[in-house]
């Protein structure tokens, strides 16, 4: 009996809390006024040191649908990034990673959208220079990271973001962020 109790107080309060998020869900979400597909596109801080120079620096972009009934987004991303070797001759090496995401959302603030989730997908490297004949043309790896960020929204469909941890190329990452 008493367990029964304990299920059935369980089960209800699971419920409410259904309801409660439901409806914080449609004052908060990332998808208010209609808006359910959320991008960005920003830049990253590479990886440096030991004689590695960015050439061209992290560039992100990720998409995302947030039109679900519960406060998760779903979508993929894509970063592009080009680091150069001087320290034993002179290489490149081009990563290329695409993948998708998911993330819970946190909005408390109205405008204000936090979050953090996980990224699954490929990272392809490309080698070049005096390195390039005695490396593979391209390969590649799965890879796979967790992420926060937050998103301020100074429209009902401009912003900014940044976002810290690991989602494929960067661990930082910040730039404009846009509602659609």
């Amino acid at each position: 009996m008493k367990k029964k109790l304990v299920l059935a107080l369980l089960m209800a309060t699971l419920l409410a809390g259904g309801a409660f998020t439901q409806e914080w869900y449609n004052s908060y979400a990332p998808g208010i006024d209609g808006s359910k597909i959320l991008a960005n596109v920003g830049v990253g801080f590479g990886l440096t040191g030991l004689g590695f120079k960015m050439s061209i620096p992290p560039i992100t972009a990720s998409i995302e649908y947030a039109g679900l009934p519960i406060p998760l987004s779903v979508g993929g991303y894509f970063g592009i990034a080009r680091y150069k070797w001087e320290l034993w001759g002179d290489w490149t090496r081009l990563n290329i990673a695409f993948g998708g995401r998911a993330a819970w959302h946190f909005n408390f603030v109205p405008n204000l959208d936090t979050y953090a989730g996980l990224a699954l997908g490929y990272i392809i490297y490309s080698y070049g220079g005096d390195w390039g004949t005695y490396l593979p043309p391209a390969t590649g790896i799965f890879d796979y990271g967790a992420f926060a960020g937050v998103r301020y929204f100074f429209t009902g469909i401009i912003g900014v973001y940044a976002e810290a941890g690991y989602s494929g190329l960067t661990f930082v990452s910040a730039g404009l962020s846009l509602k659609f």
